[in-house]
């Protein structure tokens, strides 16, 4: 099919849903819908195990269980897999594995992606997975070749006998190697064997995002297919009284209006149902005519006394809470009793007290990608496309809507422009199956940039004191931490006893003598995981309160934290390495300051210096240099680039990113309103990563944005004496544009 490509006959093509891919030399290729969108299933050959499947003609392709939404888990989880099974990487081609029992993150357990655990939690698993497949394809080799396994070896996609030189593809022996028997305890490939994992191989998913051809799911075209949008209760927890369809209905396109209100969903597997928030939703022929049907209604909502919430009233509430005992928080098998009774000696042996209180707002996920999901329900079978990171969640949640069960349900697990925690919660998903169940069509739901903000899983605001006994030397003999999120709970106290092992999800200095205490403000402002959950707020509480324990003694931060890391040598390295890259101690020209901050999260450390430079207000961070320990990278690059985005992320979090509120109601609603960081804005990022080849391989997508607020505030004391406890810095008066 060719179209001459004029501007007006290009929108026309793409309004009609075709697709078209730039190929070699400039030419466009142009397809119909659910044509090259549609990724092609394996064809021909032998499927070995779940994780594996060889065509006859000798192409292979490995499925991921990791959802992808930029971190790129989906090619990493793929790249463990080939090395086990010693293909070459450019013969691999890698799917979106289906939601089978024992693919999920971890044996028996659901399909989802959060929590840098697509690696992490999946290193040993995966491995073993592909080294029982290659051994039944050795075995089947050693059969065909007619000679002792014992005599074989998997190499570049086939079977290797060394004595003879001959070869025998994968492609050939497939088929017997899938009824080989699986080897009860299959050995993964010693470090030594390894030619994959540690290289910075090209991810699989990149090539498809440049050239068009990533299916998202605002992409998805079905027979039938409607679009909608639609609004919830701006102030969290309103009830829609009444809406006339009227005004909509009058718009060309306007299908349907759909009021949704009361709604509970049973979801299969789950004691509690799904209630969802009441809405109002157009449905239309065009994704444009919905929305503009949505602006002509005039839906009436009982907020039921909610809406005398704003910003500073959520801050001064969480604040105030900071005065009450709090709830005391001790680790799995150790005794409250206890603990406290350790914390209160060795505060009687402290010869001062020091304490400080800080604070950080509500922040959104902002993801490039408005939430948005396609749903189509009939009567016996039910099908759901979506970028979501819980793709389990998805199907239960689409059967319950359906009333059909989870076998009825197909579920196309799609890439997604970013996620960061939330799209691991579903709601939108609902949503639209609701929507195609009322209009008994396929519909495809997406978001507003102004719902999608409006209706958030929302970073907590949270305030915290810390309390810590001082020796003589200036270290701590004792610490206390209290706690408060506005929404809900942290998701990680912190400041526990240290014990032998890393401590994960805490400061990375050992502390026998602390006691940690969490308040739950139970504010009405919904909340959700944020990159790096609890850690974020924690770590920019704490690293900032050691910098001021450094001041307190008279000490040099860097040294001081050298001191508390004494029996934690791995910490101390990544500490000593983020150091050493700035040049910690050279002299700076006025006007630029260091600062640095260390954390640990998701069985990872992270060190990093900020360099800022500060001008009648006007701040610029001109470099940031970390220093990270993951254990095992298993594609340093796609590390590399988890890092500059999470310290970019968090960046643009610690100048100005912060939720505001109204009567009850989210007024940022878009980017004018929530100032995301900017290019020029950006600083030179070195990321230095070490390997602890006998830890346990830790994540990657997290852990490098907890250390950066503190350690931007503590370079800005270094540079203007002021010590910054709360953000975003453009509270403080800081003029963070260019």
């Amino acid at each position: 099919m060719a179209i001459a490509l004029s501007r007006r006959s290009l929108l026309r093509a793409t309004g009609a849903g075709l697709t078209l891919t730039l190929l070699p030399g400039g030419a466009l290729a142009v397809a119909p819908p659910g044509g090259a969108l549609t990724p092609a299933a394996p064809g021909g050959g032998s499927t070995v195990n779940d994780w594996l499947h060889v065509a006859s003609d000798g192409s292979i392709t490995i499925f991921s269980n990791a959802q992808e939404m930029g971190q790129g888990g989906f090619s990493g989880v793929a790249q463990m897999l080939a090395e086990e099974l010693c293909v070459p990487w450019d013969r691999v081609t890698v799917k979106t594995a289906p939601l089978k029992v024992g693919m999920g993150m971890g044996s028996g357990r659901a399909h989802w992606t959060g929590g840098s655990s697509s690696i992490r939690t999946q290193w040993d698993r995966l491995r073993r997975a592909g080294a029982a497949a290659r051994q039944m394809l050795v075995a089947a080799g050693a059969a065909h070749l007619d000679v002792p396994a014992a005599e074989c070896r998997a190499m570049e996609g086939g079977v290797h006998h060394a004595p003879s030189g001959r070869h025998v593809d994968y492609a050939v022996i497939a088929d017997a190697a899938a009824r080989q028997p699986v080897p009860e305890a299959p050995e993964p490939l010693p470090r030594s064997q390894w030619r994959l994992i540690g290289r910075p191989l090209p991810r699989k998913d990149i090539p498809a995002k440049v050239d068009g051809s990533a299916v998202f799911a605002t992409d998805v075209q079905v027979p039938g297919l409607l679009s909608a949008t639609l609004m919830q209760s701006p102030v969290f927890g309103g009830r829609l009284v009444s809406v006339d369809p009227a005004p909509a209905l009058r718009i060309p396109g306007v299908r349907h209006v759909v009021p949704v209100m009361g709604v509970e969903i049973t979801i299969p597997g789950l004691p509690q149902p799904m209630v969802m928030a009441d809405a109002v939703a157009v449905v239309a022929s065009h994704w444009w005519a919905a929305r503009q049907g949505l602006l002509a209604l005039s839906p009436v909502w009982d907020n039921q006394g909610k809406d005398d919430l704003d910003t500073d009233g959520m801050h001064a509430a969480i604040m105030a809470r900071l005065n009450g005992p709090g709830i005391v928080r001790v680790a799995e098998g150790q005794d409250e009793a206890e603990q406290r009774s350790l914390h209160e000696a060795g505060m009687a042996r402290a010869t001062r007290r020091f304490s400080g209180d800080y604070r950080v707002p509500a922040l959104a996920h902002a993801q490039m990608e408005p939430l948005s999901a396609v749903v189509h329900i009939t009567s016996d079978a039910a099908e759901a496309w979506t970028g979501s990171q819980a793709p389990s969640s998805v199907r239960r949640i689409v059967a319950g809507a359906a009333g059909l069960t989870l076998e009825q349900v197909t579920t196309h697990t799609l890439v997604s422009g970013g996620g960061f925690g939330r799209r691991f919660i579903d709601d939108y998903v609902a949503y639209a199956a609701i929507l195609s169940r009322s209009v008994r069509a396929p519909v495809k739901l997406v978001y507003t940039r102004e719902e999608d903000m409006a209706q958030g899983r929302y970073r907590t605001a949270t305030a915290c004191r810390i309390t810590a006994g001082l020796g003589p030397d200036g270290l701590p003999t004792a610490v206390h931490t209290h706690c408060v999120p506005a929404g809900g709970d942290v998701l990680l106290s912190m400041a526990r006893p240290g014990h032998a092992g890393q401590p994960d999800h805490q400061p990375s200095y050992y502390l026998p003598a602390s006691l940690a205490a969490v308040t739950q403000a139970d504010l009405p402002v919904p909340f959700g995981p944020w990159r790096a959950p609890g850690s974020t707020q924690c770590a920019f509480f704490f690293e900032t309160f050691v910098d001021e324990l450094a001041e307190q003694a008279g000490q040099d931060p860097l040294a001081y934290r050298r001191r508390l890391l004494a029996d934690n040598p791995r910490a101390l390295r990544v500490l000593d390495a983020a150091a050493a890259a700035a040049g910690w101690g050279r002299a700076l020209p006025a006007g630029r300051g260091l600062g640095l901050a260390i954390w640990n999260s998701f069985e990872a450390i992270a060190a990093q210096v900020v360099e800022v430079e500060v001008s009648d207000r006007r701040l610029r961070v001109t470099r940031v240099w970390c220093a990270f320990d993951c254990g095992t990278a298993v594609n340093p690059d796609s590390v590399r680039a988890q890092g500059e985005g999470s310290i970019l992320m968090a960046l643009s979090a610690t100048l100005a990113e912060k939720v505001e509120l109204a009567k009850g109601a989210v007024t940022s609603l878009n980017f004018d309103q929530y100032p995301l960081l900017r290019l020029e804005q950006m600083p030179e990022i070195e990321i230095i990563l070490l390997e602890s080849p006998d830890a346990p391989v830790g994540g990657a997508g997290e852990p490098m944005t907890p250390p950066l607020p503190p350690a931007l505030a503590n370079a800005l004391f270094a540079v203007t004496g002021r010590r910054i406890r709360s953000l975003p810095l453009t509270d403080h008066g800081f003029i963070t544009d260019l």
